[in-house]
């Protein structure tokens, strides 16, 4: 890492992986990436991500040739501008993750994985995921080989009055949870 004063400790980088809402996952077949935006949960004990999908699709695909991955979170809070354009800066953080990508197959094994995805996104634990609705469904295990997270929060002031003017996770964008078993 270029700026060793910006690198989040194990615990910061851990606990941005719970919250943050959206990951990209980056992968790569002949020598051509993809990277797309996936709704995700993190288990810290087992250092596991896991990503659901439909089980067919090019992100499928290309995990199948070549199982190495990349995740990526991040979260922008302000643009501080300075007194001149080359004096500017990004309140952030993000972290990046490689790993490599395993398919689980074993219904009970699905259900137990749609359950913490609902609970996340969906606050939801009274419409429980059934092993029948995982007919459609491929979750998508990343086993983590390295992370690494990165901030930029010297300016704390602006970021807690960036904080209090945003709105929460609207109710309206959040995700259906039986569209979690596509």
């Amino acid at each position: 890492m270029l700026r060793k004063e910006r690198e989040m400790n194990e615990a910061n980088t851990a606990r941005f992986l719970l919250k943050a809402r959206i990951g990209r996952l980056g992968i790569c077949q002949d020598n051509e990436p993809y990277v797309v935006p996936v709704l995700f949960v993190y288990d810290p004990e087992t250092e596991v991500i896991y990503v659901h999908s439909s089980k067919r699709g090019r992100k499928i695909k290309m995990m199948k040739a070549n199982p190495k991955v990349c995740f990526e979170v991040d979260e922008m809070s302000k643009i501080v501008i300075g007194k001149s354009p080359c004096n500017c800066t990004v309140v952030y953080r993000s972290v990046i993750v490689f790993g490599e990508a395993s398919f689980i197959n074993d219904p009970v094994a699905k259900v137990k994985v749609l359950n913490m995805l609902i609970k996340k996104y969906a606050n939801e634990t009274s419409n429980e995921v059934t092993p029948e609705m995982t007919n459609n469904t491929q979750i998508v295990k990343i086993k983590i080989t390295s992370k690494t997270g990165k901030e930029n929060q010297k300016n704390q002031k602006l970021v807690r009055a960036f904080q209090r003017k945003r709105k929460p996770f609207p109710e309206a964008s959040r995700p259906d949870p039986d569209s979690l078993c596509v």
